[in-house]
């Protein structure tokens, strides 16, 4: 059908061809800008990619230098680190006088200071290079921008790492070496003294069964020991306080004593001191005396001037020479003490010791005894002979000589004494033990044919004992006394002093004398 003269079909196909035209139209402008955004994003992503930031946007970096004998590596773009943190990149590397110049790129408000450090590392396995900057101590002061860090590290490098490991694998390999032939020289060893060491494996585990048997044996000795010297101290309490008592009686009468010898020697100074006229005149007399004897006037004189005289004089004089070194050599000792018995009796007594050098000395002694001694005599009656026994009291003498060892076998720096002479006034021997300058043990015996229990058949007398400088001069001593004869055997408690010849010379040395 024809609407005024024009076919509908032909209306109908003309209105959708505008439509797909201007449908074209339109999609091919969006393709266009589409495209055009897609090229521009591609160049802004490779622009950043490329320079590591957006090239026309830089006004928060700042500019640092640094010049490096080898940089190891490094290239333009690698990372620049402050404590392990990125603030910038590695902007150029020039060369410059002989040196490598590194221009750093940091951002603004990274801290550089004066004393900062730049080292070259190394980032993980694959050995990426990168510039780590130690800023330095606010102290020194900021470093200003396009400015010069003046110290530097040098990088580590790969072929320096190889040379190590190989030192390090020379080294092993020498060790493995050392230990091989220590290897084979244990074998040897052990190949050529098996049997030894078979036969010292056998002893080992036979000492440690003889230890096995005889160790509780020991331990039950201890304690009976332990025990009887507990029971012994408890019985005798008694004594050791009377001993104590005893000691300090004797230093109370040292204190009484010592100020009056003092005062006697002040008063010898004094009279000498009043006689000092008189003394005078006697030194005048015997000058003119010697005036004379030098003149060679009087019989004294000629004696004097002769020449054989003279000659036989100084050998006398060389001889006394001789005695007197050895007399400043020798050493004085005196000793002074007292013992308490646990029968009742006591015995007090003081010794001298001359000791001339190391090797030797001389003892001399008295003693007195409370026991006292007891002889057999036989006197007639009426023509029969009678046995009779008589007890005094009598000092005793000691007279010794000794000989002395140093310790080899024990103890370094203690001594061993032998004495051999007469001991309370009979023969005996004797051996000490001095530990120290301290301690010292003692063992006696003497008295061999024994006569002071005539009725009696007994063995030698002994003494064990122990001496202990507590205090200065001031010892106690404690021990066994007639250990061989059970009847009489008992302990002793005791104490006293004992001086050198330099105590004595200090004690006389503070005794004030007055001036002439």
């Amino acid at each position: 059908m024809l609407s005024h003269g024009i076919p509908r079909r032909s209306t109908t196909f003309i209105g959708n061809n505008c439509f797909l035209k201007f449908c074209f139209r339109m999609n091919n402008n969006a393709w266009k800008v589409g495209a055009l955004v897609a090229v521009s994003a591609l160049a802004f992503a490779g622009t950043v990619l490329f320079f590591g930031e957006i090239p026309f946007i830089k006004g928060n970096k700042t500019e640092y230098y640094a010049y490096f004998d080898n940089v190891g590596g490094l290239s333009k773009g690698s990372d620049v680190r402050v404590s392990g943190v990125k603030v910038g990149k590695v902007k150029e590397i020039l060369f410059e006088k002989g040196k490598v110049k590194v221009v750093l790129e940091v951002k603004k408000g990274v801290p550089i200071y004066r004393d900062a450090v730049v080292k070259i590392g190394t980032l993980g396995l694959l050995g990426d290079k990168y510039v780590e900057i130690q800023p330095g101590h606010p102290e020194s002061g900021k470093l200003p921008p396009n400015s010069v860090i003046l110290y530097t590290q040098k990088p580590s490098d790969i072929s320096d790492l190889i040379a190590n490991l190989s030192k390090t694998a020379k080294g092993i390999n020498k060790l493995a070496d050392n230990l091989n032939r220590l290897a084979q020289n244990l074998n040897t060893l052990l190949a050529e003294n098996r049997k030894n060491l078979h036969q010292t494996l056998e002893n080992i585990a036979k000492i440690t069964q003889n230890l096995e048997k005889t160790l509780p044996q020991l331990t039950e000795n201890y304690n009976k020991l332990a025990q009887n010297l507990n029971t012994l101290l408890e019985k005798n309490s008694s004594s050791v306080e009377n001993t104590l008592k005893n000691l300090k009686q004797l230093t109370d009468t040292l204190k009484r004593e010592l100020p009056i010898l003092v005062k006697n020697l002040n008063s010898a100074v004094k009279t000498f001191a009043d006689n000092r006229n008189s003394i005078e005149r006697t030194l005048k007399n015997l000058e003119r005396i010697t005036q004379k004897i030098n003149e060679g006037k009087g019989t004294l004189g000629k004696l004097i001037n002769d020449k054989t005289l003279y000659t036989e004089l100084k050998r006398s004089v060389k001889t006394l020479g001789k005695v007197s070194n050895t007399l400043a050599k020798t050493q004085l000792h005196i000793e002074a003490f007292a013992q308490y018995e646990g029968t009742g009796d006591s015995k007090a007594g003081v010794n001298i010791i001359l000791q001339p050098d190391d090797t030797k000395y001389y003892l001399f002694g008295v003693v007195g005894d409370s026991a006292g001694k007891v002889t057999k005599k036989t006197i007639y009656r009426n023509g029969s002979p009678v046995e009779i026994t008589e007890k005094d009291y009598k000092p005793e003498f000691n007279l010794q000589y000794a000989r002395i060892f140093p310790d080899r076998w024990f103890h370094r720096g203690s001594s061993i004494v032998l004495r051999i002479g007469i001991k309370e006034s009979t023969g005996g021997i004797g051996a000490d033990y001095i530990f120290n300058e301290k301690l010292m043990f003692s063992f006696d015996i003497w008295d061999f044919g024994r006569q002071d229990r005539p009725y009696e058949d007994l063995k030698p007398n002994t003494e064990l004992g122990i001496k202990y400088m507590f205090y200065g001069p001031f010892f106690v001593k404690a021990g066994g006394y007639d250990l061989l004869n059970a009847k009489y055997r008992t302990v002793f408690f005791g104490g006293g002093m004992s001086f050198t010849d330099n105590d004595l010379k200090y004690l006389l040395g503070g005794i004030k004398l007055p001036s002439f």
